[in-house]
This record gives structure tokens, sequence and C-alpha cells, in this order.
């Protein structure tokens, strides 16, 4: 049984069954096989006219049509009903897992509660997961966001994740969505005076939603309201960008030690997760860079004055959870100097990278990456890459008002192409969410320029250059970023024009990762797209 709403505007919404109904689409696209083979697009007229169109191919061995036709017409049981508001759709979502398999904890915590706790700790979990999104998600990119325990090339693999990967949280805690409570217990210590800092348990968090398992309960925590009018103190933008500088320091320092945070804290196998250890590190690292206002400026000494050093933070005593963070503080303040808080060691692209990487998954047409603007094995800037870039910032930006897209030079698209640069230029790549980010220190090498004078000659052709609007150049100089992400620095373009742009006197668009040129009678549909019919 599948259980579907209508929403006002007349779409369906997927209640019970997305990943049994994901499961067949994703069957009949030629995503995976059965042991007898591929689904043949032959024995369907939609997906005859895809294959035709070079939407789908056929993959072999392919299944007989006849046993295609067959699993195409079988009917399925669909129940569908309509729904007036959002709050309709979330308590039938509520109703349907009080019974058979229930939602984790957490899950029952999230679902139908909209505070600004709740969100920042929905965002900024579905960012470190990788599974970040639109609210609102076609079916057909649902799979884009899946955790999978295989190395599959739709979903997300769960040892890529960074409370997997660093042995924080396990596999099994990851589909328990101990990962959002980690995050709800962070942020929420992160932001609260002393006197109302939380411990990690299922009242404490029940207490910061909300969250009753008695549906008569309707009474209002203290507790929710403490975390929340925090929130307003610091502001809900701020509260998100704290997080992701301190998570980006972090994440690099394991980088740089080669190391998991389990392997650093010698921590045995049988804790099954390091949640308060990673808040004592998290807090000390908050404590130094947001509240004494440091910067990060050697992440080999931040790992080597853990490593070995801090395993009693292993089931340190609560109550005693405030020495012990001051304590991790002055362990590794030698690796950190007096700085500015924008400064690009400190600030949280490390993350932001990620989450680019994360949303052009389901977003291609806004993304686009480049290895470099030099050729491999030139000494000079290539005009035409740089064209190459421009020409399709433009079209990323006729996508449409109102959105922002970008081109990030220092990644390749391949890990071959990765290889090949560093063995020419002898720089290591780190893997980012399965795309190799090789940085722009090659392109400096190879024209014997410094980042600043590599960064001012590209800014410079971009000035001179005649292919796109003087205005459109001002908007694309303002917002070009050189961050530094994983130790590498990368060249971001930010694209959010308020109208269309064109390239050469002709406009264009991208579809999926190709840029096209508009006919003439496709550009008032261009338009008409931002500025409405008159």
């Amino acid at each position: 049984m599948f259980l579907l709403a209508t929403n006002e505007n007349g779409q369906y919404e997927i209640i019970d069954g997305m990943q049994r109904l994901d499961a067949i689409c994703s069957f009949i696209s030629q995503r995976y096989q059965l042991k007898s083979g591929f689904f043949n697009l032959e024995s369907m007229p939609d997906t005859i006219e895809m294959k035709r169109n070079k939407v789908l191919t056929q993959k072999k061995p392919c299944i007989d049509a006849t046993v295609c036709k067959d699993i195409a017409n079988y009917p399925l049981p669909v129940s569908v009903f309509p729904a007036a508001t959002r709050d309709d759709i979330e308590e039938v979502f509520k109703r349907i897992n009080s019974t058979g398999k229930h939602l984790a904890l957490q899950e029952l915590r999230q679902v139908g509660v909209d505070t600004p706790f709740s969100n920042i700790v929905r965002e900024l979990s579905s960012e470190i997961r990788g599974d970040i999104s639109d609210d609102v998600l076609l079916l057909k990119n649902m799979s884009n966001i899946s955790i999978s325990n295989y190395k599959l090339p739709y979903s997300i693999f769960v040892d890529s994740i960074f409370w997997v990967k660093s042995g924080v949280i396990n596999h099994a805690e990851i589909r328990q969505s101990r990962d959002e409570e980690a995050i709800a217990y962070v942020v929420a210590n992160m932001i609260l005076p002393k006197e109302s800092q939380i411990s990690l348990n299922s009242q404490s968090l029940n207490k910061l939603y909300g969250y009753s398992p008695n549906p008569l309960n309707q009474e209002i925590p203290l507790e929710m309201t403490q975390i929340n009018n925090a929130i307003d103190r610091v502001g809900e933008e701020n509260v998100k960008k704290q997080f992701r500088i301190v998570m980006s320091c972090i994440q690099d320092m394991l980088e740089a030690s080669n190391k998991t945070l389990r392997q650093i804290l010698n921590a045995p196998k049988t804790i099954s997760d390091l949640i308060i250890p990673f808040e004592i590190i998290f807090l000390a690292v908050h404590q130094l860079v947001i509240r004494d206002n440091k910067t990060v400026v050697d992440y080999n000494l931040f790992a080597k004055k853990l490593d070995g050093n801090c395993s009693y933070i292993v089931g340190s005593d609560p109550k005693r959870q405030g020495e012990t963070i001051d304590a991790i503080a002055g362990l590794i303040q030698a690796a950190f100097t007096k700085g500015k808080i924008d400064d690009p060691a400190v600030d949280n692209w490390s993350l932001e990278l990620v989450n680019i990487l994360n949303k052009s998954r389901s977003e291609q047409v806004l993304y686009d990456y480049k290895i470099g603007l030099v050729p491999f094995k030139g000494n000079k800037l290539d005009s035409n890459m740089v064209e190459k870039v421009l020409k399709t910032l433009t079209a990323i930006n006729n996508a449409g008002p109102g959105r922002a897209g970008y081109v990030i030079v220092g990644v390749a698209d391949t890990e071959e192409d990765a290889n090949k640069y560093q063995q020419e230029y002898g720089i290591k790549y780190t893997m980012v969410n399965e795309l190799p980010l090789c940085g722009i220190e090659h392109d400096a090498i190879a024209i014997n320029q410094d980042i600043d004078r590599y960064t001012h000659t590209v800014k410079e052709y971009i000035k001179q250059c005649t292919s796109i609007p003087e205005a459109y150049k001002m908007h694309i100089l303002t917002q070009m970023k050189t961050p530094i992400a994983y130790g590498k620095h990368t060249f971001v373009f930010k694209t959010n024009y308020t109208e269309p742009v064109p390239y050469n006197n002709d406009y264009y668009l991208r579809e999926f990762s190709d840029v096209t040129q508009l006919t003439p009678a496709q550009i008032p549909t261009l338009f008409t797209n931002y500025y409405g019919k008159n």
C-alpha cells in the first residue's frame, strides 16, 4: 500500500512508501539490476520514448520484454487523501508511524516541530551527512540523498559520512538519527549559559524540542523556551556560522593527522559512540576561536597536542565537564594565534564546500567544477578556460531569479585527472564527497606565482574581458572568493544576478552539465521568467 497526499497545487506528496516507490523507479531507470538483468526499456511506451530521446540508456544484460511488461502492468495499491495544510500531512505521518516499524525517537522529536532550534539541528545535520536538499524533493532525486551501506554512484556511502569516518558514531546509530542528537546536544551547550547546559540523555533532548510521548501533554518545557531565547540572543545565522567554523577546524585537524578521532582518543571499540568526547573538543575549539577570537595556524600541531594526550576525556565525569573543556583548550592553544574571525584559515569553507558538493547532486544546473585555469603541463593562464567559466556562470545565472549558482576551480571531474596533477605537481588531492579536491596550487606553481599573485592575474583578466557586461563583471568579481578548504585554496565564483546575462551577445542555459545556446524564439521566455508577462 502506498499512501499519497494531494496538496493545494494538485501535486502528490508521498506519505508512506517512498523507498519502495523509489526502488521501482530506480529499477526501471537502469540504476540497478536483478539477477536476470536490467529492466527492458522496450517494454513500456514511456521508456521507449525516453530511450529514443537519450534520456535513458539500455544497460546489458536486459530482462525479456514479456517479463518486464508483467512487472510494469502490476497494479499498485494506492490510497490518496486531500491535505488542506502541512499540519494535516505531518499528523498523518506521525499516526502511521505509531504502529509497525517505529520512527527513531529523534525523528519523532523533529516531526511537525518548527522552532529555531529544530530547524538549526535539521539543517546542520543534513549538511554533515550530505543529504542536504530543498524542503520539497522530487522522487527522481530522492536516491541522491539516500544513505547506503554500499558505494553506489547515486547515493551517499555511509562510511564517507563524517561521524562514521571519524569513529564518533557507527552505521546503526546514523540510521537511528544519533548524529542529530549529537548536534542538538553540541549546539545547546554551545549557546546556553553554563548553569543551563544539558546532559546527553533522552529527557533533556525531549525538553529542548518540547516533545512528549503523551500526545495530550501540551505543556511547554522551560528548557524549550531557554534554548530558543538563546538562539534569539545569538542570532540563528550566527549559531549556524559558529558551528560550521568550529566543525571545519576539527575536520581540517583530522585531515592533517590522517587519523580518526577514535584513534586520536585511543578509545576502545567497546564504547559505541564518542559524542561526549567530541563535544568537549568542539567546545574547547569554540572557546578559542569564537570567544577568544583566535585562528588555527598549525593543524598538525593541533592534532599532535591531542593525539595520545586526551584519552582521559573518554568517560570523564560529566559534573566536571567545564574543567575538562578548559583543560583541552589549554592543551591545544599553542596551535592557535590571535586573529580575525573572517580569516580564510578559520572560516567555514571546509564544511561550506562539502555543502556545495552535496547540493550539486540534485541541482546539477547550478553547479560546475574545473580542475584549473592553466592547461596540464602549461605555463600560463589559458584565456579559453577563463572564458568557459564566465560563459558557464551566465548560463547558470539564467536559470532564473532568486537562485544562487557556483563554479569552483580546484575540483577535478575524475580521480584519474586528479592523479595526473598529483604526479606532475606533487600536491596531494583530497576526496570530498566522492569528488577530488585538488586546489589551485598546481596552477600557481605552473605559472611561477604565489596564490595572491595568481588571484590578481585572474581578476585582471576578467576586468579586461569584453564577453560579459560591465555590471555583471563587478557582480562576479565582488563575490569571487579564494578560500582554504582542507588546506587547499580554491576559486569560488558565485552568481545570483537579478537579470538575464548574455555572453558575447548570446544567451545560454545549463541543461544538466551542458551549456546550451538559446534560439531567438527562446529568449522571450527567458526574460518572462525574470520579469513576468507585460
